[in-house]
């Protein structure tokens, strides 16, 4: 009886750890769209700071947007219509759906 308990409590954690396993990654599958108003500059630039402390830079024409996948919670960005943001901008945390 013992042996049969210790089998499906140690099943029951196997199943528990997988699943925390596979939801972790779920949770960095985050998108968000960036969008440039028009009229004060042919494009914006954003600067995306990840949660590693790597940041990226990318423009979206003055009009449109760009949809960013893989994003996690937490993540920050700056914009500017006037030239590539700095490092040391007022960064704000970015709206995405996960």
């Amino acid at each position: 009886m013992f042996r049969t308990c210790l089998l499906a409590t140690t099943a029951a954690a196997v199943l528990a750890f997988g699943t925390l396993i596979t939801t972790t990654p779920a949770q960095a599958q985050c998108t968000a769209r960036f969008t440039c108003d028009p009229g004060v500059s042919p494009v914006c630039w954003f600067r995306l700071f990840y949660r590693n402390g790597n940041s990226s830079v990318f423009t979206v024409p003055a009009g449109g947007q760009r949809r960013i996948f893989g994003l996690s919670p937490g993540e920050r960005y700056c914009s500017s219509n006037r030239g590539t943001p700095g490092f040391q901008c007022n960064a704000q945390r970015i709206r995405m759906a996960c």
